[in-house]
């Protein structure tokens, strides 16, 4: 399987794993990623905070290999199965 696919596949279970959350579960991990007291987080809608998770954390993800890409996708399928 290339990269790319795997960055597409890394990028769909993510989704999941942050949609089972409701509203301020995702500004919890959103400030947490972040680090630092984002102004304008409190009005984002829970959609806009999961793009923005997904979109920053790719590009760490895009210096992964291929096998940490697949461990990293076994492991959020895991927790999307588990909760």
């Amino acid at each position: 399987m290339k990269k790319k696919d795997l960055l597409q596949d890394w990028e769909i279970v993510q989704q999941e794993y942050y949609e089972q959350f409701n509203h301020s579960a995702v500004e919890e991990l959103y400030k947490e990623w972040f680090a630092n007291d984002i102004e304008h987080y409190p009005y984002m809608e829970k959609s806009q905070m999961i793009e923005e998770l997904i979109e920053d954390e790719l590009r760490h993800r895009k210096n992964d290999t291929i096998e940490e890409l697949k461990e990293s996708i076994e492991y959020i399928e895991k927790l999307n199965f588990n909760n």
